[in-house]
């Protein structure tokens, strides 16, 4: 069975990320669907997903296959398209590109699209509106995106998708490893939960001395670097400083080595390194992070839109053999 673990009982919340547009996640959302039918699914989107055609490549697209009883988040176009194969079970808070989004219930087996609420907070809230409407599990198509429920701490697991629409073999190798390398930033241990959500709530940089976190307005280190280090003096000596915006290699030339205190990201994420860069980094500054990022499974997809497609047994055998601890899936096998 495709990810047998899915069907531990403790995960309710799965999401599937791609590591570029048109990676496979549809088709990966599918087979696991299918394959874990025991389940009754709350299915839903942080954009759009299952349309027929690509906006950008105008290419068909795969639709989002639903069966009986499965419970989902669209549009009021798209559950009128269904008729009587879906039952409206409630009109919801949210909107999706200034229309309204619903809830329903498929009463047979149908292939649909399938949308879900713009922001962070209402897309925690529709998953848990799908399972208080009777889902077993959800299952959402997701994003790396600072707007996306994956980047939040209210998943169980993470399933990216890796696709050939990336680059070549040796791009895919090398973000491949980015993001593995990023999942192995440890969480913070030794803070409370009350000074976590206040950290989390907060989208300014924090320094922490003498176990208090000191808000210091500011919102990124972009040519905050004069800022910053009158904050360090009149701070005096912190030990932490907490970092909830992206910290990029320009930021890293001018401020890495003068940061000789704990670094801590709000999400791995935030860390928009390259590769290379990236481990020496992690080497010299041992960051850590406060929401985890829980990539539990990966899955393949050769297929290329708008280029050359890559030959899935050579993709397959060579991230198998750079990535030998790593579980890597091939949807179109799954789903054959």
């Amino acid at each position: 069975m495709l990810m047998p673990w899915i069907a531990d009982g403790c995960r309710k919340k799965l999401a599937i990320v791609g590591i570029c547009k048109n990676a496979g996640k549809t088709t990966a959302l599918n087979a696991i669907i299918q394959q874990h039918s025991a389940f009754r699914w709350g299915v839903m989107s942080t954009g759009r997903d299952g349309e027929e055609e690509d906006v950008l490549y105008k290419t068909p697209k795969p639709r989002v296959h639903l069966s009986k009883g499965s419970i989902f988040c669209a549009d009021a176009m798209c559950m009128d398209a269904h008729g009587s194969a879906v039952t409206m079970l409630k009109k919801s808070a949210w909107q999706s590109g200034g229309k309204a989004l619903w809830i329903a219930v498929a009463e047979t087996d149908i292939s649909t699209e399938i949308g879900g609420p713009q922001s962070v907070s209402a897309q925690i809230a529709c998953a848990s509106e799908l399972l208080s409407l009777g889902a077993d599990k959800v299952i959402i198509d997701g994003s790396l995106d600072r707007k996306s429920i994956a980047l939040s701490d209210s998943l169980d697991a993470i399933i990216l998708a890796v696709g050939a629409s990336f680059g070549s073999t040796r791009d895919i190798q090398s973000e491949l490893m980015r993001l593995i390398t990023l999942s192995a930033i440890p969480v913070l241990d030794g803070i409370s939960i009350g000074q976590r959500e206040r950290l989390l709530d907060s989208e300014n940089i924090h320094l922490k001395h003498k176990g208090i976190w000191h808000d210091t307005q500011l919102k990124s280190l972009i040519g905050a670097e004069k800022q910053l280090s009158k904050l360090l003096y009149d701070t005096g000596n912190p030990s932490h400083i907490y970092i909830p915006s992206a910290y990029t290699s320009s930021i890293n030339t001018r401020l890495g080595k003068y940061l000789n205190l704990h670094m801590v990201f709000r999400h791995p994420e935030c860390l928009k390194l390259p590769a290379p860069e990236l481990e020496a980094f992690i080497q010299t500054h041992n960051p850590q992070c406060l929401i985890a990022f829980n990539i539990k499974a990966i899955t393949l997809n050769s297929n290329a839109v708008g280029a050359s497609p890559i030959d899935s047994e050579e993709l397959r055998q060579s991230l198998r053999k750079h990535f030998p601890n790593l579980e890597l899936l091939d949807t179109m096998e799954a789903c054959t």
